[in-house]
């Protein structure tokens, strides 16, 4: 099992985020890219939430804090800003995939078209 440090909520590299994955029981995928950015590919099972969206601070915060979050964007800053949005409302393992959608698939790793 992988654990953050004290809880906390951090960056990690797409092969970690994908071992939190598959690893991490009742872990959720969150794809903070716009829907159009989300329709030419995703990872497995990840919930599209807008980062433009006016309600995407508010539909974030109504996610179960219980649960271990991987959160990524297109290059990683908006899923940065993401995840400190989760971290300052209780969430406390939340992983950014680093480098984001990008760097998950030039590495070769799963995503859905």
């Amino acid at each position: 099992m992988i654990m953050t440090e004290n809880g906390q909520c951090r960056e990690a590299s797409p092969e970690e985020c994908r071992r939190v994955i598959e690893e991490e029981r009742g872990c959720r995928v969150l794809d903070v890219r716009t829907p159009a950015e989300f329709r030419e590919g995703h990872l497995e099972n990840a919930v599209n939430i807008d980062f433009y969206a006016p309600d995407f601070k508010e539909r974030l915060e109504k996610l179960e804090k219980d649960r271990p979050y991987v959160v990524y964007c297109k290059k990683g800053a908006r899923g940065a800003k993401a995840m400190e949005i989760l971290r300052q409302a209780g969430f406390s393992r939340v992983y950014n995939v680093s480098g984001g959608y990008d760097n998950w698939a030039s590495r070769g790793l799963p995503v859905q078209r």
